[in-house]
């Protein structure tokens, strides 16, 4: 499913939250104008009620209201609301006025409050005060209640409601096309640096240069960089690994070409049998450099084999290796042998690869050791160092000079008078895939009068030791 864009998910995200916002502002801005529009008209109310309460007083026989006019007048003026008055001591019979007004739950005397009630179907907004008439005969103070409907606050408030939620709403919308503006703005150098990715010859894996990006688009063009680099580095590897295909495999091929013309060109079988051995030979010897040239490549770490590790016992790969190539040493008469115990000596690493690095180690040592030579494979825990473990080959051949030892790990690097069925890339294998599982691998001389030793230090996997 395609992702929505970055102006529509802004353009939802924006909406939505101004609107849950406008919504609880309208709230808000109700209550507001209806709590003005009750302390404006409140007033109104509070006069009358206490006009009313001024022309009220005891006589010795009775109680006299006289309203005024004027109390009822504040009212009248273009008005489109009843008014409803009662006033009469609490408990006791209505003076005058309407009967069975809605009572205040709590009053204090001289005191007037205020509060909403419903009067034949009718909601009211009402003001109420006690009055005193200190005289004996009359103990009890005078209620006073006037109550008028709320046409005309609610026409009040809806006006302030109506005009503020309207300017609030004329916000939003201004906001929200500002916001997608400044989107748009924002977005612009994200555009420019995909129109110039895509214009790019297919060959250019330059770094993308981030002049005019935003910063927080940086972090996207540092990727982008990176992995560019990476697929120019895995190209690199591809095109290493043609080039030393092509050039190593070209002449053992035509050697295979020539040695089988010559055998197709002899009559008898025994003029032929030396030609085919030599075809055989040199068949071997193409397909060992065919098989190291692809383990090189797969032991590079831009293939990425590096990355999927899993626990390894070395030492188990090391006995079985050990017993794959006895039949190479029996042919030399070479004592070949394994030295350390069976405990697991287990590491983080790819099988494929460690099988490879044990495999070429110990088939350089049986090349270059001469006949009824000693080679020695051991694998233990490095002494020095509690959280590594160590693979040594000794052999007592004739060794590497020092001063050679940094190039034989160069590929196709052969020292003057070796072995000529090797091709130089048994070193340089080993040292790949040791580089790659965090390793390090070292030459030196063995303990005698001649040989070397290689030695392979590897990091355990944790809690192994």
């Amino acid at each position: 499913m395609r992702a929505p864009g970055l102006k529509r998910r802004l353009a939802f995200w924006l909406f939505g939250v101004l609107s849950a916002l406008l919504v609880v502002d309208a709230w808000y801005s109700y209550s507001d104008a209806l709590g003005a529009a009750n302390q404006a008209y409140d007033r109104s109310l509070s006069a009358s009620v206490k006009g009313i309460a001024e022309r009220v007083y005891a006589t010795e026989k009775e109680v006299v209201v006289d309203i005024p006019y004027s109390a009822l007048e504040l009212f009248e003026a273009g008005s489109s609301d009843r008014i409803f008055y009662n006033v009469g001591i609490p408990g006791d019979k209505v003076i005058t006025g309407y009967e069975d007004l809605p009572l205040p739950e709590s009053i204090s005397p001289n005191s007037p409050v205020f509060y909403d009630g419903i009067y034949k179907g009718q909601q009211l907004r009402l003001g109420a005060m006690l009055k005193p008439l200190y005289r004996a005969e009359f103990p009890k103070p005078v209620l006073i209640i006037i109550g008028e409907t709320i046409n005309t606050r609610q026409e009040v408030v809806h006006h302030l409601f109506s005009r503020e939620v309207a300017r609030k709403a004329l916000l939003i919308v201004v906001a929200l096309a500002v916001a997608l503006f400044a989107t748009m703005i924002a977005v612009q150098p994200i555009d420019n640096l995909g129109q110039a990715i895509r214009q790019r010859p297919e060959d250019d894996l330059t770094p993308v240069t981030a002049l005019g990006v935003p910063h927080e688009v940086k972090p996207l063009v540092e990727a982008i960089n990176l992995h560019m680099e990476r697929i120019s580095a895995m190209l690199e590897a591809r095109r290493r690994f043609i080039t030393d295909a092509a050039h190593q495999l070209r002449t053992p091929l035509a050697v295979l070409n020539t040695q089988a013309e010559y055998a197709l060109r002899q009559h008898s079988e025994a003029e032929m049998r030396p030609a085919i051995e030599a075809l055989h030979r040199s068949l071997a010897s193409a397909i060992r450099l065919a098989n190291q040239l692809l383990s090189l490549s797969r032991a590079e770490p831009i293939n990425g084999l590096m990355v999927a590790r899993q626990a390894v016992d070395i030492a188990a790969v090391a006995r079985d290796m050990v017993v794959e190539l006895l039949p190479l040493a029996a042919r030399k008469s070479i004592d070949l042998g394994i030295e350390g115990d069976r405990a697991p000596i287990v590491v983080a690493g790819h099988p494929v690869l460690l099988r490879e690095l044990i495999a070429n180690l110990i088939d350089n040592a049986l090349r270059y050791t001469p006949e009824n030579g000693v080679v020695t494979v051991a694998v233990d825990q490095a002494p020095d160092r509690a959280s590594t473990a160590r693979l040594r080959v000794i052999d007592n051949g004739p060794g590497i000079p020092a001063e050679f030892r940094a190039q034989v790990f160069l590929r196709f690097f052969r020292l003057d008078g070796s072995d000529y069925t090797g091709s130089g890339l048994g070193l340089s294998i080993v040292r790949e895939i040791a580089h790659g599982h965090g390793g390090d691998i070292t030459l030196s001389d063995a303990p005698g009068v001649s040989g070397l030793l290689v030695e392979v230090l590897l990091p355990l996997v944790e809690g192994a030791a």
